[in-house]
């Protein structure tokens, strides 16, 4: 993905959550449900206004303490599956 990108949540997706273990993305446009963890539950929960990668990486850090060392391979693969499915999309 492109970190200057900025994105943000198709409005048309709706989230449904699970329970503690993830929660599910429903994209109405194409009929994909996605089954998402808690790490891409915060993400999407940020691309609510429109976000960068480095917004992203900068709301992790403030948020945890233990962050993976691939934090920034990890967040740029959620992204890519979000975009790909049109749960969220980048400009």
């Amino acid at each position: 993905m492109c970190k200057d990108n900025t994105y943000l949540r198709n409005p048309d997706v709706a989230l449904r959550e699970e329970d503690e273990s993830g929660s599910l993305l429903f994209n109405p446009d194409t009929g994909e449900v996605l089954v998402i963890n808690d790490t891409a539950r915060f993400i999407w929960e940020l691309c609510s206004e429109g976000v960068t990668m480095d917004d992203i990486v900068h709301a992790f850090a403030e948020s945890y303490d233990d962050l993976p060392e691939n934090l920034i391979e990890d967040v740029d693969s959620y992204l890519l599956v979000m975009t790909k499915g049109g749960f969220i999309g980048s400009k």
